[in-house]
């Protein structure tokens, strides 16, 4: 009896993306128990204490949704790899930085010519292979494109500069049905892109060659080019996009 129920535990080991007020947190995690590796959000013990990037292990329990973990411990505290120095994160009210980028088409953009528009803006990458990610973002995206209020706009931002260059970025573009009038995708050069990211408060860590673990947050732009907020909650609808941009136009 004793080794049928220690077989039915299942054990995580992941890395945490995001922690939610309410004791939960987003974790990318290996595959366990029959799940594929993905993210997904967890409920926590009061108290528990982890960070973005933390590798963390912990028991499952999927008596409830979300699922808890219980007995969680840091296996690592992890950093993202340094890169330069930024300012202090961006706020409310904030203008958004003037940096260079180019789009799907490998056309220069610096996010100013996007003043007198409203704009939601976010960021992904290409490879990323886990369905409650960037495609999911990107479907949605495509979902708001087809009813965009007059004068608003449609933006992301890669995560994987050095290798999301134009040309794939035109790919993934046909693959969401993104047009270039309503929906730009930008990349540049490697520091300056993950050093906007950071001014986002947005987290990356590269965990393989080809896979990234980050953290998800949508900026809402106002027409005058500043802050006007924050969707960080993924798990937000097409409508509700669609109702912050049209009350920012």
């Amino acid at each position: 009896m004793k080794s049928l129920l220690l077989a039915a535990i299942l054990v995580l080991h992941g890395v945490v993306l995001q922690v939610e007020p309410g004791d939960r947190a987003f974790v990318h995690h290996d595959a366990f128990g029959g799940m594929p590796a993905m993210t997904m959000e967890f409920s926590l013990p009061h108290g528990t204490v982890v960070h973005p990037g933390d590798r963390i292990s912990g028991v499952v329990d999927q008596s409830h949704e979300p699922w808890t973990l219980s007995n969680v411990k840091v296996v690592a505290a992890t950093t993202p790899p340094p890169i330069p120095a930024t300012p202090s994160p961006l706020a409310k009210g904030d203008a958004v930085p003037d940096v260079p980028f180019l789009d799907q088409s490998g056309r220069p953009v610096l996010l100013s010519s996007l003043r007198g528009q409203a704009y939601a803006l976010t960021f992904i990458y290409t490879r990323c292979q886990d369905a409650q990610m960037c495609p999911l973002i990107s479907s949605k995206f495509h979902a708001v494109e087809s009813k965009l209020p007059p004068g608003t706009q449609l933006v992301e931002v890669t995560l994987d500069p050095s290798y999301d260059r134009p040309p794939i970025l035109a790919r993934y573009a046909q693959t969401f049905g993104a047009s270039e009038k309503h929906w730009l995708l930008l990349t540049g050069q490697p520091r300056s892109v993950l050093s906007f990211a950071q001014r986002f408060g947005v987290f990356e860590q590269r965990v393989t060659g080809q896979t990234i673990v980050h953290t998800e947050r949508l900026a809402l732009v106002d027409r005058s080019g500043k802050v006007a907020g924050f969707l960080d909650d993924p798990t937000w609808s097409p409508a509700r996009l669609i109702a912050e941009l049209d009350s920012l136009r």
